[in-house]
Formats: structure tokens, C-alpha cells, sequence
């Protein structure tokens, strides 16, 4: 059997900026840091056969954090996995984001003709950016090169494996659902795997369909067995309920309500909910500073 615990990165300095940041290296925020060190607290009791993290600086060091609060001997990591990352949002990194224009109906690529930069409507996307469709297949990616290894690994000792995977909002939601598709059963997802808040977790369990724990089981490399995948865990976030909110922040100026639109996107909100505030984000950002 394998455990999947899957990690959103501590808030980053652009998530306290208006802006679009999907590859755009933006480091963790003061508050993030405080945020990965109460996770890490959280689940130093959970011991990892690995932790793998985006390269991008505010997942590379939430899970360093994370691992620096796991008993010794630590787990093995890589932080340098590219196909974690989050979507690439291509001339539109590093850009603020806006609403769309009340009125005439506009075209993605009539807007960055603009200079504007807002949502981007199903099956549109930024130029030189990931479409969502690009985004899926490398979700796909990550399940063959990353985590089948390690359902391999463990179905042939017979024993139980947990690794973790520190990544970004967006891209978590696209990884549970290319996961859940490889559930032999064919069960249609019940559950929107939208809305994290920075170092929420989720968590997705995997076994051989058929194979009882404990027994070993002979696997090529290139065997796929029939599996059960099961999502136990979406956005928990039991680690931050005491932590205080960050008086210094990355600045000083008070919480701007305007940036719930983007914030929301960024925490996995679906690209029709984007212009909708995200509860779950707003628990975590309220009555704090951030910089702007």
C-alpha cells in the first residue's frame, strides 16, 4: 500500500501581491515560514518513506521545513522535481491580474492585446502558458515517474510506504484527479479538489486491487496493476488553527479584500469560481499585513 500526502506551499510573497504567479520563483513570506514550521510540528509524527517538492523556492523550502521536523534518521528527498510544479501562466507571470470588462464579451488574446490579464476562460490560456489540458498530462506525467515507482516498489516487499509531495494549489487538484483515474473501478469523482489553503494537505491512498497488505507481490517496471485509489484527506489544515496571524507580514499595509479573487485562484478554485471568494483562503488571511 501507498500513502500519498499531498502539500500546498507556505503563502510566498506573491501570494500577498495582485499578480499572476505560476513559475514566477517567488520566495516564502514570512508568515509561509511560519505556516511550513507549524506543519512540520504537525507531522513530525508521520514518518515519510520520501518528500518530493516542486523546485520553485516557497515548495522547495515548505518541505524543507517539513523535513527538518521528521525523526532521524530523515527520509530521502528531492526537491528538484519539474513535474510538480504549477501551471505555467506564460507572458502572464509576474503580471496583476484583473477583472474581466463589463459588457462586450473579449477574447483572452484581445485582452493581453491590452495589456490585461484576467482568468482565462475554459480552454483558453496565456500565451506561451499551460492550458489545463497541459496541466493534466503532466499531473499524468508525475503518477508514472514519481509515485507508480514507489506502488511498485512497495507491492513487491509487501509493505507500506508514505511519501510526500510538496506542491501548489492548482497543480494538486490536476494530480488527485489524474490519480483517482487510475482507480480500476471506474468511480466518477464526488469531490471538487479546489480551495487549499497555503500548507493545507491532502491525502490519497493506493492499493493493488486483490492483494492483501503484508503480501509480496512480483511487478515488472512496466507493470500497471489494477488499482484502488482512495482520497481520504482534502485541505486540512489542523496546524494553523493556533497560529497567529503575522503583525510584521511581508509589509505594512492592512489585508487588501481585493486580492480574495486571486487568492482564491491560486488556492485551486475552479477558473468559473475564480471571481468568487474562497472561504477556506480567507481563514488564513484575515487580520494580518501583507505587502503589496
Amino acid at each position: 500500500m501507498l500513502t500519498v500526502t499531498l502539500i500546498r506551499h507556505g503563502e510566498s510573497t506573491d501570494n500577498v501581491r495582485h499578480v499572476w504567479a505560476g513559475w514566477a520563483d517567488a520566495p516564502l513570506s514570512q508568515r509561509g515560514k511560519a505556516q511550513a514550521e507549524a506543519l512540520g510540528a504537525y507531522l513530525s509524527q508521520t514518518p515519510f518513506t520520501k518528500i518530493y517538492a516542486s523546485p520553485l523556492k516557497r515548495a522547495a523550502t515548505t518541505a524543507g521545513l517539513v523535513l527538518a521536523a521528521q525523526p532521524a534518521p530523515q527520509p530521502p528527498y528531492d526537491f528538484t522535481v519539474e513535474s510538480i510544479k504549477e501551471q505555467n501562466f506564460g507572458v502572464a507571470e509576474g503580471k496583476s491580474w484583473c477583472f474581466p470588462d463589463h459588457g462586450t464579451p473579449k477574447s483572452l488574446a484581445e485582452y493581453m492585446d491590452e495589456g490585461k490579464y484576467p482568468t482565462p476562460r475554459p480552454g483558453e490560456c496565456f500565451t506561451d502558458g499551460e492550458s489545463d489540458e497541459d496541466l493534466a498530462a503532466r499531473a499524468m506525467q508525475a503518477v508514472d515517474e514519481v509515485i507508480m515507482p514507489h506502488v511498485r516498489g512497495a507491492a513487491r516487499a509487501g509493505r507500506v510506504e508514505h511519501i510526500a509531495l510538496v506542491s501548489h494549489g492548482i497543480y494538486i487538484g490536476a494530480l488527485i484527479c489524474a490519480l483517482l483515474k487510475r482507480d480500476s473501478r471506474n468511480v466518477v469523482p464526488t469531490h471538487e479538489y479546489t480551495g487549499m489553503q497555503n500548507t493545507a494537505w491532502a491525502r490519497v491512498v493506493i492499493t493493488i486491487q486483490g492483494v492483501v497488505d503484508g503480501t509480496p507481490i512480483d511487478l515488472a517496471d512496466e507493470d500497471t496493476p489494477p488499482l484502488i485509489v482512495t482520497a481520504t484527506d482534502f485541505g486540512r489544515a489542523d496546524h494553523l488553527v493556533t497560529l497567529k496571524p503575522n503583525a510584521g507580514g511581508t509589509g505594512k499595509i492592512a489585508y487588501d479584500p481585493k486580492q480574495q479573487d486571486i487568492r482564491a485562484f491560486f488556492s485551486g478554485a475552479t477558473k468559473a469560481d475564480a471571481t468568487e471568494h474562497c472561504e477556506s483562503n480567507a481563514l488564513d488571511e484575515i487580520d494580518r499585513e501583507v505587502n503589496n
